[in-house]
């Protein structure tokens, strides 16, 4: 372990991306899991299309790091976050639009509107979850889905914003009354 990272790392400390490459697609789970966690510490732009290639790995131990790891790569992540989304395997889309609702980043609000309309009825839902998870952050995007002429988006519009208002309103209602207290 101790010399493969002293290989991926040159003499001055660079990170080998072709040595990388080569871990992303060796034959051990183990190595693409460690090469996963290790990615996820790399700010480089071509670390979240590596963590992609894991991410639709046969392994879960292997696809559970890569997803931690594109969590941890935060906004940066969401375009490779997005085409993880639009995998027809559910096993690498509902996890993506899991850590897109984390992120919320509103980017993501259309291709996770889409994916509620073409995806598997579990991508479906991890959809529906995400873009309730954006609160009040996505209430803008879900107004436009309500002026769209298809009527399937403006419905699901209609359904996600009326779960959100209820998500808010409960998160007024049991947060503490601060005016009791003084």
């Amino acid at each position: 372990m101790l010399k493969w990272f002293k290989r991926v790392l040159g003499a001055e400390g660079h990170i080998s991306q072709r040595a990388i490459a080569a871990r992303v697609r060796d034959s051990d789970p183990n190595v693409r899991q460690q090469v996963a966690d290790h990615l996820g510490g790399i700010t480089e732009p071509w670390a979240c299309d590596e963590l992609f290639v894991l991410l639709k790995d046969m392994m879960p131990e292997v696809r559970d790091a890569a997803l931690n790891a594109l969590r941890r790569q935060g906004p940066s992540a969401t375009t490779v976050l997005i085409r993880a989304l639009e995998y027809a395997d559910p096993k690498v889309a509902v996890p993506a639009a899991d850590v897109l609702g984390e992120l919320k980043d509103l980017d993501a609000v259309r291709p996770l509107l889409l994916v509620m309309k073409f995806g598997s009825p579990e991508t479906r839902a991890a959809a529906f979850r995400a873009l309730i998870s954006y609160g009040r952050a996505a209430i803008p995007a879900l107004a436009l889905a309500l002026q769209d002429p298809d009527p399937w988006t403006q419905t699901r519009g209609e359904e996600i914003l009326a779960a959100i208002r209820e998500s808010i309103r409960a998160q007024e209602n049991t947060a503490p009354d601060s005016s009791k207290g003084a």
